[in-house]
């Protein structure tokens, strides 16, 4: 019979083409795929950056290239999905990518291979099957994917000093997650910089403080890992204030990211956690 022998190859091809396609994906999933090219940044898009960071152009010429080579290897390699009608998507790429990079601009790791295999954008306030209730954005570490609104991540960059940033808050979630699976020397900085939130975050008259500032918004009095996920959002938009005020989790957080958005990286001394 011809009709099932032509039946037969063009099961094979299917299998075949579907077999190479899951390697393809699978490739790109984990940040391996070779034919992935990696775009540069064009003018338009370096200006961008530096109204939505505007510690972009303050940066001495050798960090702004690491900064540029790292957000381009963000963009390209991290697999973002987007559901429903999202609007301005390139920018909303190019604008996590930064947040994620200028987070971890201090630090060697910057990839997040154990804790972001995608991001995934919701034009608005979504529906968590798994939550069951509606989010404006989270972290996922069981599907290791940082999950967003785009409006809530717009606004947040719209108003650059209310210490509200959502791509960084979640960012943040899944750095923590990065650095407890990691057994690296900056790994284990940053863990003892979370002990030490932690003893300040338990301490009655540290509570009192925050209380009384209102610099911190209340979300992150929930539990140790907001308050971190906050503090990061004061740190990146208003670290100066953050330093005036809370000296002490300033310099904390400083060394965890090894980065002072007030100026250039700082330097951690060898063989020294805090």
């Amino acid at each position: 019979m011809v009709i099932p022998k032509y039946i037969g190859v063009l099961f094979c091809i299917y299998i075949f083409g579907y077999l190479c396609y899951i390697i393809y994906y699978a490739l790109g999933l984990y940040h391996i795929n070779p034919f992935i090219r990696l775009k540069k940044l064009t003018i338009t898009e370096k200006n961008f950056l530096g109204n939505a960071f505007p510690i972009y152009h303050k940066l001495p010429q050798k960090i702004k290239e690491k900064c540029d080579q790292r957000i381009i290897w963000f963009r390209s390699r991290k697999k973002f999905v987007f559901y429903g009608d999202v609007a301005k998507q390139d920018e909303l790429r190019l604008l996590l990518s930064a947040s994620a990079v200028f987070m971890m601009l201090g630090l060697k790791n910057y990839r997040m291979t154990q804790s972001v295999l995608r991001v995934i954008i919701y034009p608005s306030k979504y529906y968590s099957r798994i939550n069951k209730r509606h989010h404006l954005g989270e972290y996922n570490p069981g599907f290791k994917s940082v999950i967003f609104s785009a409006d809530t991540i717009l606004k947040g960059f719209s108003i650059p000093d209310d210490n509200i940033n959502l791509a960084m808050h979640e960012f943040a979630h899944a750095l923590c997650f990065e650095m407890v699976k990691k057994n690296t020397w900056e790994a284990r900085r940053f863990r003892v910089g979370l002990k030490k939130i932690k003893e300040l975050f338990a301490q009655e008259d540290f509570q009192k403080k925050i209380a009384a500032s209102e610099y911190f918004r209340a979300y992150g009095l929930t539990n140790l890992q907001e308050f971190f996920s906050v503090a990061v959002e004061s740190y990146v938009e208003t670290p100066k204030v953050f330093l005036n005020d809370f000296p002490e989790l300033y310099e904390v957080i400083q060394r965890m990211l090894n980065f002072d958005f007030q100026q250039a990286p700082i330097v951690i001394p060898p063989k020294r956690i805090f």
